[in-house]
């Protein structure tokens, strides 16, 4: 197999000025950003800046209407049935606190549970154990299935009249494993249980249907796709919005204030205080038209051939040692949708020194727990090195990436 991306010419950072030899393997991270998006942001800054939904002249009416725009293109991506169920945030993290002391703060009490995964990201933990810890709740944790996923039986034996809520990742960011979250959701629903899905990894497959899924809230980073860091989106179903309170206060989400008291707006900008990060709003919109025009069919039909690619490669190596031995089995569920990230171990070598090495030779992965400390821990595992696919990989980068590990283990393997 030989294969050469015909986008990687899109990303700058791969140009003779900047690093023509770079083999990037951390897009599960962050995404690298192509022309066409730098450019939107750069023509936005110099050219269209304002602060929007505060100023009366036509510069800021416009920088309004963008960042609205914005919103119902979000919508767009996500299947949500209005735009006033977009929330802006900072990227998944805010995205999930926000949930977490807008809405489950209210609610939480002694007796609740909160039920999360194994496998979360420390965004999708820390939250909830913080919650209940502060008021003596229990945090119950569901177990994942021999291919990684979570265990849909295993978490309905958790669940009771006092589980306020059910946090999970749509797609784990360390095993890569879609999870059964419209089963979950249609099962939480029935017994009036709240469901967020951390989706910060599945967006990168394409767009997704919140109506379809059948959550309450639904987060993601704009960098997860392309776009820049510093956004990020909360869907909110629009019913419960209205029973939310901010968890940030400040100019831009109030109706009246006195030295006393305060009411604030309806709708999503009651969560917007401050002002909007317009410019990364911008490329946030920018990278998913880029993605569309390429056509999510062609994104995932390359992606997935080459994730197969890479798994078929690392397996002919019997050195390394994946963290979910049915990860390979895994690639065939889940509509066909294979995981564009691949997490392992190098036997006798730790993982930070296989980055290190990776590194001398210009390749860029992930080392360490990956934010995802107890799921390591949970499999026997300090640290694990995570490869991650974009669209500027192609099978030479593959072939580096297997070469070096070669190398990297017949030099360090210790006896």
């Amino acid at each position: 197999m030989s294969t050469v991306s015909p986008w990687k010419r899109d990303f700058p950072i791969f140009s003779s000025q900047a690093h023509p030899d770079l083999c990037y393997l951390d897009s599960a991270a962050t995404c690298l950003t192509p022309k066409r998006v730098a450019d939107a942001m750069h023509h936005y800054q110099c050219y269209s800046h304002a602060n929007s939904h505060k100023g009366l002249y036509q510069l800021s009416a416009k920088v309004t209407e963008c960042v609205e725009r914005a919103r119902c293109r979000v919508a767009e991506f996500i299947g949500a049935s209005s735009q006033h169920s977009v929330v802006f945030t900072t990227g998944t993290t805010d995205s999930l606190n926000l949930v977490a002391y807008s809405y489950v703060e209210e609610k939480i009490t002694a007796d609740s549970n909160i039920i999360i995964s194994a496998a979360e990201h420390h965004a999708n933990l820390l939250p909830w154990q913080r919650l209940c810890q502060q008021y003596g709740a229990s945090l119950r944790v569901a177990p994942l299935d021999e291919c990684g996923a979570i265990d849909f039986t295993k978490l309905v034996a958790l669940v009771d009249s006092n589980t306020v809520m059910i946090a999970i990742a749509h797609s784990a960011n360390v095993i890569g494993r879609f999870n059964p979250v419209k089963k979950i959701c249609q099962f939480a629903r029935k017994k009036n249980i709240a469901t967020v899905i951390d989706g910060a990894q599945a967006v990168t497959h394409g767009p997704i249907n919140v109506n379809d899924i059948g959550c309450d809230f639904y987060a993601f980073s704009g960098h997860k796709l392309y776009g820049p860091t510093g956004c990020g989106v909360l869907y909110c179903r629009t019913d419960l919005i209205e029973q939310m309170r901010p968890y940030k206060v400040g100019g831009g989400i109030i109706n009246n204030v006195t030295y006393d008291n305060c009411s604030y707006l309806s709708g999503p900008l009651k969560f917007e205080a401050g002002s909007h990060n317009v410019v990364s709003i911008i490329g946030l919109v920018e990278a998913l038209d880029y993605l569309d025009d390429i056509s999510w069919k062609d994104i995932n039909n390359y992606l997935g051939s080459l994730s197969r690619y890479t798994q078929q490669c690392l397996a002919e190596f019997n050195f390394i040692k994946p963290v979910i031995t049915n990860s390979v089995a895994a690639i065939e569920l889940d509509r066909g949708l294979a995981p564009y990230l691949y997490s392992f171990q190098l036997d006798k070598v730790h993982s930070h020194d296989v980055a290190s090495m990776l590194d001398s030779e210009n390749i860029a992965v992930r080392a360490g727990h990956h934010c995802a400390q107890p799921l390591h821990k949970a499999l026997g595992l300090n640290s694990s090195v995570r490869v991650s696919l974009g669209l500027y990989n192609n099978t030479a980068d593959i072939e580096r990436l297997a070469n070096a590990l070669k190398h990297t283990y017949q030099l360090m393997a210790v006896e």
